[in-house]
């Protein structure tokens, strides 16, 4: 398979004028960059190109525009943000009327018995706030079974059929780490909580597989459009298999280093796969393990019940004592951790496995996912243990009111990414897509002015991120978490060719401006996957 696929037949560039942010320490900055093939292979000022033979490269004017290591979106689930393109969204929709009404619609596209698939209600965001019903998507959907995530991808609603098809009705028991919403005559609502979703979803019928490969390249360039070659990424394993199709048969130009999910385990231990194992494009990076469930659905797991639901502490997906099994058998053979931890609790539950593990074992990259909230006192373990913290930023713009409602005044400490930072965990960012958008310019918007959105409200601002660290956060610690550093996250000599130019220099723009920079191009091994008629006029 043919790598380079660049658009000219001269291989050499060079790039000068510009405003180089290497995010290297030993050169922070420099004027012009020599990108030979896909290799870094010089960086320096527009003076010293006088001694270099012009006429051996592509010149191209970078006209003061700023260049950056391209970006890592450390948490993503890519066959998931595919298939969303073509699903039903109910992302800002403002009531459950609204949800309905939306979905109503959707359904007019489908044929007969072709399942509804869909994303993104929030119940709290509805007023009154109620969970939606199967009574009320049989009638819109009686023909259509139905797997329709919330917002948070913790809560499954079906209709009937979609009940019927999985075999779920009033007898049926729920699964340990997971829950069947049921009335209170005892008869399922329509509403399946954590692990109980997978009670349904083995039985949804995925889309074909052209249809799925066609739905990864969209994927892949809207990753270009944001300037991200790299991510972390956290699909099923089925869907790790449509990647190796799609790399076999394409070339995957974004770098995606898969976890696979715990159940797994055993088949990587009997295959003797390790972390690392895979090609510099698509290579496994270790296991994920789920220690509990999400706040919006108030199933993150928390020392002290959620306000106005007595005794109700979330749901523990994984006990302390499975996660310390886990993490163990997964590190005794090379399998690096990511675990799922969002409560309190649950944070503490991880990081006390963690500390049982070896030092040797503690030397693989370990990760706690979202950490978004977390006693005072379990902060300082992260450096303690060398476990990095991948947080995602948007969620603090997009969660503002569900942490003040659901934690009270515990939501002073949710989302604490100084407190972190400062105590010297690695922090490695992403947007957890397509729960948030992919767009790292947007995620640093959130790390660095701690405001919701559309900036009318701001949470606990002394917790916010300089401009540098987020920055940092979404090339040199993503790189970091995934093992990669030696390949990727600074401009340096010999690393890979994968940058991004923009219209602005983000070091130098108000954090409320953040998001608002445009893309002007990205390289991914040195081929312009993104924007080239931007730069080459």
């Amino acid at each position: 398979m043919k790598r380079f696929r660049y658009q000219n037949e001269n291989r050499k560039l060079l790039l000068h004028s510009g405003n180089i942010r290497t995010l290297d320490p030993a050169l922070p900055s420099a004027q012009a960059m020599i990108i030979d093939r896909d290799r870094i292979s010089w960086i320096g000022n527009n003076e010293d190109i006088v001694s270099i033979p012009a006429d051996e490269y592509k010149l191209i004017n970078l006209s003061g525009k700023t260049v950056m290591p391209s970006f890592t979106d450390s948490h993503v689930h890519l066959a998931h943000l595919a298939r969303s393109v073509a699903s039903l969204d109910l992302d800002g929709c403002k009531s459950y009327a609204e949800a309905l009404a939306r979905t109503r619609e959707f359904v007019q596209t489908l044929t007969k018995s072709e399942w509804l698939f869909g994303r993104g209600w929030q119940n709290d965001s509805w007023s009154g706030a109620r969970l939606p019903h199967r009574s009320d998507l049989d009638k819109i959907s009686p023909n259509n079974p139905a797997a329709i995530y919330s917002k948070d991808d913790h809560l499954i609603w079906t209709n009937s059929l979609g009940l019927k098809i999985a075999r779920i009705d009033r007898n049926t028991p729920d699964p340990e780490g997971g829950r069947i919403i049921r009335d209170r005559s005892g008869e399922p609502t329509g509403i399946l909580a954590e692990k109980a979703a997978d009670l349904l979803y083995r039985h949804c019928k995925k889309p074909s597989r052209v249809r799925s490969l066609a739905q990864i390249e969209k994927v892949v360039a809207e990753c270009h459009k944001k300037g991200v070659t790299a991510v972390g990424n956290f699909d099923d394993l089925g869907n790790f298999e449509l990647l190796q199709e799609y790399d076999s048969q394409k070339g995957l130009k974004v770098r995606v280093r898969q976890y696979i999910p715990v159940r797994f385990l055993d088949h990587l231990v009997k295959l003797k796969l390790k972390s690392g194992f895979g090609s510099q494009y698509l290579k496994i990076a270790g296991t994920k393990i789920f220690a509990d469930g999400a706040l919006g659905s108030q199933t993150a797991l928390m020392f002290e019940p959620y306000r106005g639901r007595k005794g109700h502490c979330g749901i523990e997906v994984s006990t302390e004592a499975e996660l310390t099994s886990d993490i163990k058998a997964a590190a005794s053979h090379g399998i690096a951790c990511a675990v799922h931890a969002i409560g309190d609790r649950a944070n503490h539950q991880v990081l006390n496995a963690f500390g049982k593990l070896s030092q040797r074992n503690l030397k693989l990259r370990h990760r706690i996912e979202h950490v978004q909230i977390i006693k005072p006192d379990d902060i300082p373990r992260f450096a303690q243990l060398g476990i990095v913290a991948s947080v995602q930023p948007s969620h603090c713009s997009a969660d503002i009111d569900l942490a003040r409602r659901h934690w009270g005044r515990r939501s002073k400490y949710a989302y604490n990414f100084r407190s972190l930072i400062d105590s010297g965990a690695n922090l490695a960012l992403g947007s957890d897509a397509p729960i948030e958008k992919i767009d790292p310019l947007l995620g640093m918007y959130s790390a660095t002015t701690r405001k919701s959105f559309d900036g009318s409200k701001r949470f606990h601002p002394e917790q916010r991120l300089m401009i540098a660290e987020a920055a940092a956060g979404f090339t040199v610690g993503g790189a970091y978490a995934l093992g990669d550093e030696c390949l990727y996250g600074t401009i340096t000599l010999g690393k890979s060719a994968d940058i991004v130019i923009m219209d602005s220099d983000p070091f130098r723009t108000k954090p409320d401006e953040l998001q608002r920079i445009d893309i002007s191009a990205t390289f991914f091994e040195g081929e312009c996957v993104y924007g080239w008629d931007n730069i080459s006029a």
